[in-house]
């Protein structure tokens, strides 16, 4: 009889196919919809019913992928908030975010795709994400007595502009990163003083 694999196993394959499905989105230009399950699964060597172990579609897949970019980015930036300044609060949040998106490309070109994709379910899921980033920076910073001179309904509204902006951004930031870092690294320093303009 064969041994029971371990839990570990099952966790491990589970990101396998999501590190497939986001290799090739990579080469792929037509997004989500345009990769076959079986495509993910030859990439991984695994096959389409261990797929359905973990998820019952693509689409749950997609899904997966945007709840833990969402989950990273609110960690990531609610780590840099205790900055002494409100200045310093916004070059790292800057910081943190976009290095974070510069180092999983892949992950944001699917997230810059499926923010017009076809899937309804995936759109909502990025909406959601982005407002629980919204609501948890405002409160944060309202709670650290940071940006006093906004009510928070106002401190929501500003950050939610930045936010947009910065989804914006992302292809931008993405190509140039690629071909020309210099030119990258310009591009964040334009988009952190705009920030601290929306913020002033």
């Amino acid at each position: 009889m064969s041994p029971v694999k371990p839990r570990q196993s099952r966790k491990g394959n589970r990101e396998k196919l999501m590190s497939a499905a986001l290799e090739l989105l990579a080469e792929d230009q037509s997004g989500l919809s345009g990769i076959s399950l079986r495509r993910i699964t030859k990439a991984c060597d695994l096959s389409p019913p261990a797929f359905y172990s973990h998820f019952a579609s693509m689409e749950e897949l997609g899904l997966a992928l945007v709840s833990d970019v969402g989950a990273t980015l609110r960690a990531l930036l609610k780590g840099v908030r205790d900055a002494d300044t409100e200045a310093s609060v916004v070059a790292a949040s800057v910081d943190a975010a976009f290095s974070y998106i510069r180092g999983n490309e892949s992950l944001f070109i699917l997230i810059a795709r499926e923010r017009a994709g076809s899937s309804a379910l995936i759109r909502a899921a990025i909406r959601n994400e982005v407002r629980q980033i919204v609501e948890e920076m405002a409160s944060d910073f309202h709670e650290r007595g940071l940006f006093e001179r906004f009510s928070l309904p106002e401190k929501k509204a500003a950050v939610a502009a930045v936010v947009s902006l910065g989804l914006a951004l992302i292809p931008d930031l993405l190509d140039l990163s690629r071909d020309s870092p210099a030119e990258g690294d310009a591009l964040l320093s334009q988009f952190e003083y705009q920030v601290q303009f929306i913020l002033s």
